[in-house]
């Protein structure tokens, strides 16, 4: 099992399926492109919505994932070495 606990956002938006790519977007024209791709390359990903509106990409948290407060953010359990691989902005 993925140890993600190590980022601080899942500690605000826990997840479900650790084994899965954590998605952290809102449908907005640029925070669906992450989903769409991970939906056509079929890759499994478990979505956490990130209010923006509300300020929710300026928190602790999701700042912590991403310091420019920008969706969408993404944490891979599997990547190199088999260690989480947090991206943004990629």
């Amino acid at each position: 099992m993925p140890a993600l606990d190590a980022f601080p956002i899942t500690r605000r938006w826990p997840a479900r399926h650790p084994e899965r790519i954590q998605l952290y977007s809102l449908s907005t024209p640029n925070g669906v492109k992450v989903s769409i791709m991970l939906e056509e390359t079929g890759l499994a990903y478990e979505p956490h919505l990130v209010d923006i509106m509300r300020g929710e990409s300026q928190s602790t948290e999701f700042l912590a994932l991403n310091p420019n407060g920008k969706i969408p953010a993404i944490i891979d359990p599997d990547g190199p070495d088999g260690k989480p691989l947090a991206l943004f902005e990629s």
